[in-house]
């Protein structure tokens, strides 16, 4: 069985209950979507901060709730980038100290 045809479109199925239910580690199932998830672009498979797991998107709503997410956490991210940029692009001006 592929691992995309446990995963629901109704309701999400957790890291956990994939593992349970295909044998593999955790870090396969997660090597395993991850691959699913770039292999063509009808393969979509989403996650969500409110809820725990994965599922298939039943509607565009879902979609752009997990797209919103994402831009955030890359906006996020980018804002940390920048500033570790920034303490090395200083690194010869002053000692690191105690950083807040």
């Amino acid at each position: 069985m592929n691992i995309i045809d446990l995963i629901p479109f109704d309701h999400y199925i957790t890291r956990d209950e994939l593992v349970s239910a295909t044998g593999l580690t955790d870090r396969a199932v997660r090597k395993a979507i991850s691959a699913l998830r770039k292999k063509s672009p009808e393969t979509v498979i989403i996650s969500s901060s409110d809820c725990k797991g994965y599922k298939r998107p039943s509607t565009y709503a879902e979609i752009e709730k997990c797209l919103n997410e994402s831009k955030k956490k890359v906006r996020e991210e980018y804002a940390k980038q920048r500033q570790l940029m920034i303490l090395l692009q200083n690194k010869d001006q002053k000692g690191l100290g105690v950083i807040v």
